[in-house]
């Protein structure tokens, strides 16, 4: 029974192999490969592209300007429109149409790329309420909303706002 279990082993083993090696063997198998690379790339995404934070600053009551690092690793090209912020109850925040109004166009990621192996420093403005908690970064993607790294501090540019 033992030997006919190992046997069993072996050969899926040696299938897969011969599958993954040519996929034009058997139809459809290159599509099935691609797509479980597309996935694999896609549930990687969070180790694979770093977001840090050199600053967040709220200008205003719903203005937060972060001059930020992305650094992509990954094989997708990252559109600068497709990064957004999530906080803790799972609502998602999208960056302000305004960014060109409160950063200058050499800082600004707005209307960017972050293509493979890129790395760019630069300023992003999001229309999120200063009352959120536990803001952390995501991107976009076909299948979802993937969530990335947490922004740490986040500091206020005046003090309280007058009502």
């Amino acid at each position: 029974m033992t030997q006919l279990i190992v046997w069993l082993v072996v050969a899926a083993a040696s299938i897969t192999v011969i599958v993954i090696r040519y996929p034009w063997i058997i139809p459809g198998a290159t599509e099935v490969i691609d797509r479980v690379r597309v996935y694999w790339d896609l549930v990687t995404l969070p180790l694979t592209v770093k977001m840090g934070v050199k600053d967040a600053v709220f200008w205003g009551r719903d203005l937060l300007i972060v001059n930020m690092h992305v650094e992509n690793n990954s094989r997708f090209v990252i559109l600068s429109k497709d990064i957004r912020l999530v906080d803790r109850s799972g609502q998602v925040y999208m960056p302000s149409s305004t960014s060109v109004y409160y950063v200058n166009r050499d800082e600004s990621l707005w209307m960017r790329q972050i293509n493979p192996g890129q790395k760019l420093n630069g300023k992003y403005a999001f229309t999120v309420p200063d009352s959120v908690f536990g803001l952390m970064f995501a991107v976009e993607t076909e299948t979802g909303l993937i969530k990335l790294q947490p922004i740490e501090k986040i500091s206020r540019a005046f003090g309280a706002y007058p009502d």
